[in-house]
């Protein structure tokens, strides 16, 4: 397996990082600190979530409160497993029970 290494070296405009680059247009947008902060962030806390299929084939999922939010497919309710449902959702499908 061959590696392909940088050919150009940016300093973080810190000075506390150097960071390995391909292009010089790279290199000069972490230089000069426009590069985009890729970490990432959570605006609400998440609830954690078990996903079950009913008999008609519908995808769910449920709180530890008991909270049942549908799913439009699979790969929805595998990443609310994955990664939780957001706070702000689960109280929005909770508030739209008791009405």
């Amino acid at each position: 397996m061959t590696t392909i290494r940088p050919n150009f070296i940016a300093l973080s405009p810190d000075r506390s990082t150097i960071i390995g680059c391909h292009n010089l247009a790279s290199a000069r947008t972490y230089a000069d600190g426009r590069a985009p902060d890729l970490r990432p962030f959570k605006t609400d806390p998440t609830i954690p979530v078990k996903a079950f299929v009913s008999p008609s084939g519908q995808f769910y999922v449920v709180t530890l409160s008991g909270v049942r939010i549908d799913c439009h497919n699979a790969a929805t309710a595998r990443y609310y497993v994955k990664n939780g449902v957001d706070a702000g959702l689960a109280v929005d499908v909770l508030i739209s029970e008791v009405k």
